[in-house]
């Protein structure tokens, strides 16, 4: 016993010493987060590489015919589709119970909730493994999708900081339509992209893209930049609020890009198929 309590000790005193080195560097960078949820990221991490070793596994138990139909490559990216998916969906079910919170909408510069920012920490371990994803497999993803996981990272590190934390619902209540992107991929994927599921899906995607990247997110991103510009930006550390804008303002314009890309998608989603259908009727009655 004296062994474990020995051990259970020098494990505490290891801990201890772990925390002064990690807050003496991060706390003087204003990001105390760093500090303050290591330990919760870490098991977060721990959780969400579990999961993505244990989906090949569940699948093959649920649809075993279709996965192994699939080459190593969609394999590996049903994978990521997968965990992906559940990560969006929990991402989105707390933003949007957070989302009239009067602490973080009375103070969108410096609103706390401390049970958010523990949220906000725990999503920090997903964008931790997808940048670790985009790394390893940086010859697939390339240097945007290494960027976009980079500042996903950095932009929780400062918004478990006590920063900016309101920020977190424009910019993460996104994922709701990342919902729908995933499990559109995953439709593909199991072959089922003529479905009727994926053609509903698909909408129900391009009503929430346009509705909160291009709106909600467009608006909030707007009134941030506007309040770093004047000045408004109160006890927040100034060179993240203008990161946070600048972050914003660049969202803004990928979802215009994006948004053009969807609608064409849209097009031949929705419509071309039925359109080809009915030519092809049309010249078998020509016939």
């Amino acid at each position: 016993m004296s062994h474990v309590v020995s051990a259970a000790d020098s494990l505490s005193a290891l801990s201890s010493r772990l925390d002064s080195a990690i807050q003496a560097v991060f706390d003087p960078m204003h990001l105390t987060g760093v500090g303050a949820y290591w330990r919760v990221v870490l098991v977060s991490l721990i959780v969400h590489v579990t999961i993505f070793k244990a989906v090949p596994i569940v699948t093959r138990l649920l649809m075993l015919r279709a996965y192994e139909q699939m080459s190593d490559g969609d394999k590996r990216s049903w994978d990521i589709c997968v965990l992906a998916l559940l990560h969006s969906a929990f991402d989105a079910a707390f933003i949007i119970a957070y989302f009239n919170n009067p602490a973080l909408n009375g103070d969108k510069m410096g609103g706390y909730n401390e049970q958010f920012e523990y949220l906000l920490a725990t999503t920090l371990g997903y964008y931790v493994w997808d940048l670790s994803i985009c790394l390893s497999d940086y010859s697939n993803y390339g240097l945007m999708y290494l960027i976009h996981g980079g500042l996903g990272v950095f932009g929780l590190i400062v918004l478990t900081s006590r920063q900016l934390q309101f920020y977190a619902i424009p910019y993460l209540l996104p994922e709701l339509s990342s919902v729908f992107l995933n499990i559109r991929h995953l439709l593909k994927y199991a072959g089922k992209a003529n479905s009727l599921v994926y053609k509903v899906n698909f909408l129900l995607f391009l009503v929430a893209f346009i509705s909160i990247r291009v709106g909600f997110e467009t608006y909030h991103s707007f009134y941030l930049a506007l309040d770093v510009y004047q000045g408004n930006t109160g006890n927040v550390f100034y060179p993240f609020a203008v990161y946070f804008a600048i972050l914003g303002v660049t969202l803004t314009a990928l979802n215009l890009i994006w948004l053009r890309q969807i609608l064409n998608a849209a097009y031949y989603t929705l419509f071309a198929g039925a359109s080809k259908r009915t030519k092809e009727a049309q010249a078998r009655k020509d016939e």
